[in-house]
């Protein structure tokens, strides 16, 4: 009795609270939509809008058609996603929560990876920490969440290991301790330009100085900025701390050799298992993975 098609006129309506602008966005005449909404209301034996000089405004009815149909549309719209998907022709949007790290080198890769396969489908990436992209997606504002922050362990969620990166201390080719192997304390010694203290990676370096019994670095220059620092560390003598994988191109810059410990955080991929029902949804993570077995760290 329920056409999607007819449905999906009704949805239109309801969210505009038009005919004529529910007909345009639909591509309908204003007829042939009234049309179509008397012949579901005929259907269903109740009315489903008041018409009014201003619009229509939803009767009790529509409101608890609406809160069905929306579900209704959107399981058919994800049938016709993963039909697509299996013929090779997926298509849609993706919606995607990213840290710094994973902004600089695994996204790209992914996304190009993705979009060879998939030219269709549309990805709207957000980059935030964690405190910004959990939020978004408890809230349903992203469908994945991928970084080098601690393991989301709610229950709602997938969470799945995709490589090891590596914290290292960075320096520009040019800087006097390329080529050696240096300690904490001598490491002190140079000017510093770090990430906030609130960035993971810093207070895994304060703690490693903690853990000898040494002060740590206090930094010269404090940013959040990846490329600002990079571009310290080419252009002058300052040091950093900072993972392998938010580097990415390191032209200009090298790795200090030191006698600390290598921390090696973990970046994850986190979803709902639902999400892998939508199409687009579930190829990105394909790729995701696909990208991340390519990285070496």
């Amino acid at each position: 009795m329920l056409e999607s098609r007819r449905l999906r006129h009704f949805l239109t309506v309801y969210e505009l609270g038009s005919i004529g602008q529910a007909a345009e966005r639909l591509l309908l005449t204003q007829p042939a939509l009234s049309k179509s909404i008397r012949q579901l209301e005929s259907d269903l034996g109740v009315r489903l809008f008041d018409r009014t000089t201003l619009g229509v405004i939803p009767t009790v009815y529509g409101n608890a058609l609406a809160l069905h149909a929306k579900t209704i549309d959107a399981e058919v719209r994800r049938a016709e996603a993963q039909i697509l998907s299996l013929r090779g022709k997926a298509r849609g949007q993706v919606s995607v929560g990213v840290g710094p790290s994973v902004a600089a080198n695994l996204m790209p890769l992914a996304t190009l990876s993705l979009h060879q396969l998939h030219p269709d489908i549309e990805l709207n990436v957000t980059e935030g920490l964690i405190d910004d992209i959990l939020p978004m997606l408890r809230r349903g504002e992203i469908q994945v969440a991928v970084g080098a922050w601690p393991e989301i362990t709610e229950a709602i969620f997938n969470t799945e290991l995709l490589i090891e990166d590596m914290i290292e201390v960075y320096g520009g080719v040019d800087h006097p301790l390329v080529g050696t192997t240096v300690s904490l304390k001598e490491l002190l010694e140079h000017p510093w330009a770090l990430p906030p203290s609130s960035q993971r990676w810093r207070q895994n370096l304060d703690d490693l100085f903690f853990a000898q019994g040494l002060s740590p670095p206090k930094p010269s220059v404090t940013s959040n900025s990846a490329s600002y620092l990079k571009e310290l560390m080419r252009r002058g003598g300052y040091l950093s701390f900072l993972p392998r994988q938010l580097v990415g191109d390191r032209t200009g810059l090298a790795i200090i050799e030191t006698d600390i410990p290598k921390i090696r955080p973990s970046v994850t991929m986190t979803y709902r298992e639902r999400s892998l029902l939508d199409a687009p949804c579930g190829e990105f993570v394909q790729a995701m993975r696909s990208a991340a077995a390519e990285i070496v760290t």
